[in-house]
């Protein structure tokens, strides 16, 4: 291979030379200086031609400058006008579902935007962060501000995100794969002018629902269009029936007989112990009854408040507290009996074993 781009006998440019030109250029960026560069180094029969036809190093240099840009020319424009056109689509996207937003109220639209802002601003700060880019619907947050507002979830998958079904349990998720800074940075852009719209109060254009009409049902209450024009009840008997009232009896026949005999004995028991309290106490009435019991009522003294009420129900001194010094009427003996009784259980086994 010769060092000559142009192998003619009338051109005096070597290769070398031809590449100290061209990255002395300064009318040209980085990425033309590259096209150039790859042209000069495989030997392009355009730069053969063009170092042929030039007289002189200026000549050449405004002939590597207009080759440069028309090569640099096409591709740059065409991947500007796809990226053009994807920021197109996601503003659209993006714009459609903040429409949708309006349907909430204004306080359940600033804090999910809000919530759905933090996430973005997360994924911006630190692209290569998975947490970030992964969010789990069963997630209280994402319940909150995201499922169950209308239009968040359009605004998260217009972002980028999708949903899916990750591990053994397939648990769902929304997952943002590829990271478009481009795209979220739009994103932010157009929920802060949304929040600043809903602050200041304004709404998008909507078309008004209209009201549905009132029907009178054939029994004197409104209906309903979804219903047939039938009320809540007749629609009911309408689709299900009227129910049977013999069947009716059989259920609440069958709800009594579940009641058990416990029930009766155990107010009938009631009932008796009311009685007998009833009774007792007509025969206890007869008893002399202390009105004053600020005085002793042996004696007569005056105790005031520092009086001994014993268990007959009266107030005594010092000198007449207990039993044995006032004639004490309480039976002692009984309630001890009683007393013992109930603690000292008795046990004992049976005479004759029981027959299966």
């Amino acid at each position: 291979m010769t060092s000559h781009v142009a192998p003619s006998a009338n051109s005096f440019w070597n290769q070398q030379e031809v590449l100290e030109t061209v990255r002395k250029l300064t009318d040209l960026s980085g990425q033309e200086k590259t096209v150039l560069l790859k042209m000069v180094e495989s030997q392009n029969a355009e730069i053969a031609s063009l170092i042929e036809s030039s007289m002189s190093a200026e000549e050449l240099k405004v002939a590597l400058v207009a080759l440069a840009r028309q090569q640099g020319k096409d591709p740059v424009s065409t991947a500007e006008s796809k990226e053009n056109g994807k920021l197109e689509t996601v503003r659209h996207d993006i714009n459609v579902a903040l429409m949708s937003y309006d349907d909430n109220k204004a306080s359940i639209q600033t804090s999910s935007l809000k919530a759905i802002q933090k996430i973005l601003q997360r994924v911006q700060k630190k692209p290569s962060d998975i947490r970030n880019r992964r969010l789990q619907l069963t997630n209280i947050v994402v319940k909150k501000f995201i499922t169950s507002v209308k239009g968040a979830s359009e605004l998260v998958k217009a972002c980028g995100y999708l949903e899916l079904e990750i591990g053994a349990k397939k648990t769902k998720y929304l997952v943002m794969k590829d990271v478009n800074l481009d795209n979220i940075k739009l994103a932010l852009e157009l929920i802060q002018q949304k929040l600043r719209d809903v602050k200041a109060g304004k709404k998008s254009i909507a078309v008004p629902k209209p009201k549905p009409k009132r029907i009178l049902c054939k029994c004197g209450f409104w209906g309903n269009i979804e219903t047939k024009g039938l009320c809540s009840v007749c629609y009911r008997k309408e689709v299900f029936g009227e129910p049977d009232k013999a069947e009716e009896k059989k259920a609440e026949a069958k709800k009594k007989a579940k009641k058990s005999w416990k029930i009766g004995f155990k107010r009938a028991t009631t009932k008796l112990a009311a009685i007998y309290r009833f009774r007792r106490n007509l025969k206890t009435d007869s008893r002399l009854i202390q009105k004053n019991k600020k005085r002793c009522f042996t004696c007569n003294k005056k105790v005031g408040y520092l009086g001994f009420e014993c268990r007959c129900m009266f107030v005594f001194c010092e000198l007449h507290r207990l039993p044995e010094s006032h004639n004490c009427r309480y039976d002692f003996k009984r309630r001890h009996m009683n007393k013992l009784k109930k603690d000292n259980k008795v046990v004992a086994h049976d005479k004759l074993s029981k027959l299966e």
